[in-house]
């Protein structure tokens, strides 16, 4: 059975990880992967498996999961894969912008949770 998604706040996510100097954005990774994986209607992201392969590569990894995740994310949401856009999340994440990220991809996941209850 998949669970609903709700809308999350941007603004309190960001607060809170300013204010715990970035351990905020493990929940919001978690959470963020849950939605996903709720949306896909699959396993396709594991946290843990993003913890493994992000120490193993030395943050490589992470960078992956970060355009794979918006990728998927705009399918769900439009139908069409914007290659682009995650490219640019990518590369964002690989200079140390992942709250940039993040912040895109809950507003995404914020819009499907939107659909979900119309």
């Amino acid at each position: 059975m998949v669970r609903p998604i709700s809308r999350k706040s941007i603004f309190f996510d960001i607060i809170l990880t300013v204010l715990t100097l970035g351990l905020f954005n493990f929940w919001i990774q978690l959470r963020q992967i849950l939605d996903t994986n709720d949306v896909l209607g699959n396993s396709s992201f594991s946290f843990f498996k993003v913890i493994i392969l992000t120490l193993l590569t030395f943050g490589l990894y992470f960078v992956y999961d970060e355009y794979k995740m918006t990728k998927l994310l705009h399918r769900a949401l439009y139908g069409r894969e914007e290659n682009q856009i995650a490219i640019l999340c990518a590369v964002a994440s690989f200079f140390g912008l992942w709250f940039v990220v993040d912040t895109y991809q809950q507003s995404l996941l914020n819009q499907l949770a939107v659909q979900d209850s119309d």
